[in-house]
């Protein structure tokens, strides 16, 4: 998979097959959201999305898409939404660990490395919170308003105290 491809596979259409829980689930240590998405249109690309975050630190969280070719070959995770946790990753900061909101993009570099295809990270402003974190990838992986309107409601909802991060960009 070359750069142009995940770029191409981000920016589809898509539009949610199997939704989320109305609510997050909790297992363990963390709550959980995960969903299906396909891109409509003749092309039928398959994801998989996924949201997790810690229950005792809620700042560190994961949210993600994965895509499901549907030739046999394995899945690869094009994005992550992350926020910040305690891996080192050299990319954001050579001398401190993950301590900011981040993303994690696919690159060929990293196929072709023989690593995780979204090894690679860039520290972001564009969120600070779980929330702000959804609205990100929704918009960013290009999941259609209706369904984002139908299925994450509450996750969109904004309140008082939600800053506008990223919004007038």
């Amino acid at each position: 998979m070359n750069d142009a491809e995940i770029v191409r596979l981000l920016a589809l259409p898509k539009r949610v097959t199997e939704p989320p829980s109305k609510t997050w689930k909790e297992e363990g240590i963390q709550r959980r959201k995960d969903f299906r998405l396909e891109s409509p249109g003749g092309s039928g690309e398959q994801f998989r999305a996924f949201a997790r975050q810690n229950v005792a630190f809620p700042e560190n969280f994961s949210i993600g898409l994965e895509y499901e070719p549907q030739d046999g070959q394995d899945a690869t995770i094009l994005i992550r939404c992350n926020g910040p946790h305690g891996d080192f990753n050299g990319e954001i900061s050579p001398d401190k660990p993950h301590f900011h909101p981040h993303v994690h993009k696919a690159s060929s570099r990293a196929i072709d490395n023989g690593e995780r295809a979204e090894k690679y990270a860039t520290r972001t402003d564009e969120f600070v919170d779980v929330k702000q974190a959804m609205r990100f990838f929704l918009k960013t992986v290009n999941v259609n308003a209706e369904d984002q309107d139908r299925y994450f409601e509450e996750d969109l909802r904004r309140t008082l105290f939600d800053e506008e991060i990223g919004e007038s960009k």
